[in-house]
């Protein structure tokens, strides 16, 4: 796996040109927002991209599905794309994992980069491999483990971006900090995450993180689980209120994830309380209350943590931080807890 960090257009795009002329065509994947704000300025300042085919989706979630992949295999089809074509993938982790899942199945496989332009993407959602779609709101029910060709995160291109899109990628910077650096943590109380210029400066760390954890466990048989602490009730939360038409974005799900899997945690006295205390008070700092959910609702986060890929023989397993700075995994947890925290 291959990511770089640049700050400087030139070799930026140097990069980018060099990929573009070792494959047979390029195509460009993207969404509406970022054909606007990113690609158009690729365009002006690579003038080989110009004729570059370019395919683009409606922006959000709601695309992340199998038939917006049959969308992006006919449109291949239609330019004849070829086995020695690439795929270059511009957005965020929607893109991102459509994208890949697309190039790993299209004709067998095709190469393809990412250029992630949203946090959220710059810091883990580009990284280590990981392509798929939603299937019935069930987040990336469908999908594989293929690595891009290159990541090529361009940090100027946070500057794009709204402040909730920021907050989000934010989430997933606790999570790194969280799970493996107590020193990043501290560091991260102290950025204003309304600031892309600021927050680029600890992109690079993110992502030496994910990657560090990816290299020894590119398949997810084990440490690299430790990067779904969170994601387990968070993805939960995102399936359900996409399913009420009350769409949050991922970090949003993630960091309410985080705190209520703190709190299974203390329940299931694998964490302390006062560190559990320290922790969701920071947590909900960035990202406000948690809402409460009904039996209902409860039921339906139950039933969606059930379909989550990392459980086994009928539990629902976690990854739950035992302190700052470590994460344990294969943690089952029992529907009892789980409800009454939840509750």
């Amino acid at each position: 796996m291959n990511t770089t960090c640049y700050i400087d257009f030139p070799e930026f795009s140097k990069q980018l040109l060099k990929e573009v002329h070792a494959h047979s065509q390029s195509f460009i994947l993207c969404d509406s927002n970022t054909y606007t704000h990113c690609v158009i300025t690729m365009l002006q300042f690579m003038q080989e991209l110009n004729g570059v085919p370019i395919i683009e989706l409606a922006p959000g979630e709601e695309s992340k599905t199998l038939e917006f992949a049959q969308h992006i295999y006919a449109e291949l089809l239609a330019n004849e794309a070829d086995k020695k074509a690439l795929l270059i993938c511009v957005g965020g982790g929607v893109i991102t994992d459509i994208g890949g899942f697309v190039a790993s199945t299209y004709k067998r496989g095709i190469d393809f980069v990412h250029v992630p332009t949203s946090l959220m993407a710059q810091v883990d959602a580009a990284l280590g491999g990981k392509c798929g779609v939603d299937v019935n709101e069930v987040k990336n029910a469908v999908g594989l483990f293929k690595m891009a060709k290159q990541n090529m995160v361009f940090t100027p291109f946070l500057s794009t971006l709204p402040k909730e899109e920021l907050r989000s990628g934010f989430a997933e910077m606790m999570k790194h900090a969280l799970i493996a650096d107590p020193v990043y943590w501290t560091a991260l109380q102290h950025v204003d995450i309304t600031n892309p210029n600021e927050l680029a400066l600890f992109v690079r760390r993110s992502t030496e993180i994910k990657q560090e954890v990816v290299k020894k466990d590119p398949k997810e048989r084990s440490l690299r689980k430790i990067l779904n602490y969170g994601h387990t009730v968070g993805h939960a939360l995102e399936s359900l209120l996409l399913e009420q038409g009350k769409p949050i974005s991922h970090g949003q799900a993630v960091a309410w994830g985080m705190a209520l899997e703190n709190e299974i945690a203390v329940r299931a006295k694998v964490l302390k309380e006062q560190v559990c205390l320290e922790v969701n008070a920071k947590i909900q700092k960035f990202f406000g209350e948690i809402p409460h959910f009904n039996n209902e609702e409860v039921n339906k986060l139950i039933g969606y943590m059930r379909n989550d890929k990392k459980n086994a023989h009928g539990d629902i397993r976690f990854a739950l931080i035992p302190a700052i700075g470590k994460c344990d995994i294969n943690i089952p947890i029992s529907e009892e807890i789980v409800r009454e925290i939840l509750s």
